[in-house]
């Protein structure tokens, strides 16, 4: 016995075999992207734990001679700030990705408030980097093949129009 499919049948099983190969597809990329993202966030991590211990030990060094010219109370916040650094130098360096994520859920999940106001910040201060790097970038974009456009007293400050290619008069910018 052979089934027969309609014309309407066959369209719908065709759609449903491109949308299930979309939906594989799909899922496959996301797998690798997830996967990169845990990646590179184990390598910057180690990375940054490197670093802070590294600091910490710069800390400590200098508590030590701060506590050989009799500041004592100095070098004390000094090494506490120290022992933390090392700590979180530690944790960053021994972590992988799946574990930094899940800790970053698990502390957004008991201090939402807290996460909101980091990012916050962390936007505001890149807002403040983003406009104090612009300056430059106006300037580079304010050129006329190669050559940086002077503005007169009582200049519009557009660029003049480049002639037409075909020998007809171009109007102004």
């Amino acid at each position: 016995m052979t089934s027969t499919m309609r014309p309407g049948e066959e369209t719908q099983s065709l759609a449903d075999e491109a949308k299930e190969r979309a939906q594989d597809t799909a899922r496959e990329v996301k797998g690798r992207t997830r996967e990169q993202v845990r990646s590179q966030l184990a390598e910057r991590s180690t990375q940054v734990g490197e670093q802070t211990s590294s600091a910490a030990q710069a800390m400590r060094r200098a508590s030590s001679q701060l506590r050989e010219e009799g500041n004592e109370r100095v070098a004390g916040m000094i090494d506490a700030v120290a022992d933390r650094g090392q700590r979180l130098g530690e944790y960053l360096r021994d972590a992988d990705g799946e574990h930094l994520l899940r800790d970053v859920e698990e502390f957004a999940r008991r201090q939402p408030w807290l996460m909101v106001g980091g990012s916050a910040l962390i936007g505001f201060l890149g807002s403040r980097f983003m406009k104090a790097s612009s300056h430059g970038r106006y300037q580079a974009s304010r050129t006329y093949e190669g050559y940086p456009v002077r503005q007169r007293a009582g200049s519009t400050g557009q660029i003049p129009a480049m002639p037409a290619l075909d020998g007809s008069e171009s109007r102004g910018a």
